[in-house]
């Protein structure tokens, strides 16, 4: 006998032994019992045991004569996976287990055959088909004798069934024997009245003997009268003895049918079980779509999270840009006037120095050019996306000008140095130059001035005033 394993004492530790569930119920079944070239068969009760959502059964084989005889076979995952890889089998755990119960119902139906081959105190259960030409293996189980606490514990669970159906029996038995009791009771009643009867009929014959004779005749028929009444009254206590028979018989067929019924019942019970344990999966199914579902929520709360960090990360980066754009129109707003005060510091030095008369010619091309501007821009004042490009571009064609006004004027510089003998005859020139250029100046001035009033009645022109206070700061 070999020492019981941790799985082994599994099946019968009160903890797991509530949630064991019988996948083969304990049924009697022909084996081909060989030993050592023996062959003979005996009858063992083979029961399948599992123990609920784990992946572990029990096989169980009790002689039928000497239920001390246990041989038992304990499967888990790892015994699993090596009777599949002996055997090349091609299902999951589950599926074998329901595959072995299908097998051990045709073997219940004759269908197929079992043998125990005992060699060297090792057993194998062998399930095989029978055929004219060669027997068919389907599954090879190693079984091992069970230790005594194994067996001791199945035998007194054995001993706890059959005294509960045994006081069962006996609370049903003394139901029944006190109904017989007190019909008895009734019976012996009922004949002490009639003896009760029958001494009070011989006292009144008596005590009419003795007082008439003439009434002899009446009380002969009142005797006869009673004698029938006590006929009728044996009959019918006969009949309800009949009928009282005729419920004994009906309340243990009452009683056979409310077995059948107990066992109707507990099938129903086990399929019950079995849809509660589907029931259980889908349950756990339902738990991890749940926590999938959670996951998936938190996880876009966290995406939306971080796009609305990202949304106002945007808007402070456009506040920071709108008022980077504040600064730079006041920077801009600023290089103006410090262009405006270049500008006149270099009319200034102009003025102040002597020209040449190829500096009167250049002078006289700009002004050319600008009179050319202004007749441009007069006839282009209607259009507003125009005027402001060409703000943009009289800007930029002012910078440049003012760096060939500081050009020329460093030129003249040069010039003046080396025409230093000359200063009074240029001094002269220049003066008339600054006349004429004054003359020109009011002259357009006065026509920008007109351009100014006539765009600020004309409510379509917004911008066309600041291209007119340029020219005229020009």
């Amino acid at each position: 006998m070999h020492k019981a394993s941790q799985i082994d004492l599994k099946f019968i530790d009160s903890h797991h032994r509530r949630c064991v569930k019988v996948l083969f119920p304990v049924v009697p079944l022909p084996i081909n019992v060989e030993n050592v070239g023996v062959r003979s068969q005996q009858y063992f009760y083979m029961i399948v045991e599992q123990i609920d959502l784990q992946h572990l059964i029990q096989i169980r084989m009790l002689q039928v004569n000497d239920q001390s005889k246990m041989l038992i076979s304990t499967i888990d995952n790892a015994a699993y996976e090596r009777i599949r890889a002996e055997q090349s089998l091609h299902v999951t755990f589950q599926g074998f287990v329901d595959h072995l119960i299908k097998i051990l119902d045709s073997c219940k139906r004759e269908e197929l055959h079992l043998a125990l081959l005992s060699e060297n105190n090792c057993y194998m259960l062998q399930i095989f088909e029978k055929s004219s030409f060669k027997n068919l293996t389907h599954l090879f189980v190693p079984m091992e004798k069970a230790t005594t606490d194994i067996v001791l514990f199945h035998i007194n669970q054995s001993l706890q069934a059959l005294q509960e159906q045994a006081t069962t029996h006996s609370s049903q038995v003394q139901q029944f024997q006190m109904e017989i009791d007190k019909k008895n009771n009734t019976i012996d009643k009922l004949k002490k009245e009639v003896k009760s009867l029958s001494g009070k009929m011989e006292e009144q014959e008596n005590l009419i003997f003795n007082r008439n004779t003439e009434e002899v005749n009446r009380l002969l028929q009142t005797i006869k009268m009673l004698n029938e009444n006590k006929d009728t009254e044996e009959c019918r206590l006969k009949s309800i003895i009949s009928s009282m028979q005729e419920k004994i018989d009906q309340l243990t067929k009452e009683t056979y049918e409310r077995t059948e019924r107990i066992v109707q019942e507990s099938k129903r019970f086990e399929a019950y079980r079995e849809e509660n344990v589907k029931l259980r999966g889908q349950t756990v199914q339902l738990k991890e779509e749940l926590d999938r579902l959670q996951a998936n929520i938190t996880s876009q709360q966290c995406r939306e999270s971080r796009s609305e960090i990202v949304v106002t990360d945007l808007k402070r980066q456009l506040i920071e840009m709108q008022s980077k754009l504040k600064i730079a129109e006041k920077q801009r707003s600023e290089l103006e006037a410090e262009l405006e005060a270049e500008k006149n510091i270099c009319q200034t030095k102009k003025h102040a120095l002597q020209l040449t008369t190829d500096e009167l010619a250049n002078a006289s091309l700009v002004i050319n050019n600008l009179n050319k501007e202004n007749i441009k821009l007069k006839s282009k004042l209607d259009l507003r996306t125009d005027i402001a490009k060409r703000q943009e571009k009289l800007l930029l064609e002012k910078d440049k000008r003012i760096t060939e006004l500081s050009n020329t004027v460093t030129a003249i510089q040069q010039e003046h140095m080396r025409n230093k003998s000359c200063n009074e005859e240029y001094a002269e020139i220049v003066g008339r130059i600054k006349e004429t250029t004054n003359i020109i100046e009011e002259k357009y001035r006065k026509k920008i001035n007109d351009m100014i009033l006539m765009l600020s009645n004309n409510p379509n022109v917004e911008t066309a005033p600041c291209v007119a206070c340029k020219y005229d700061d020009e």
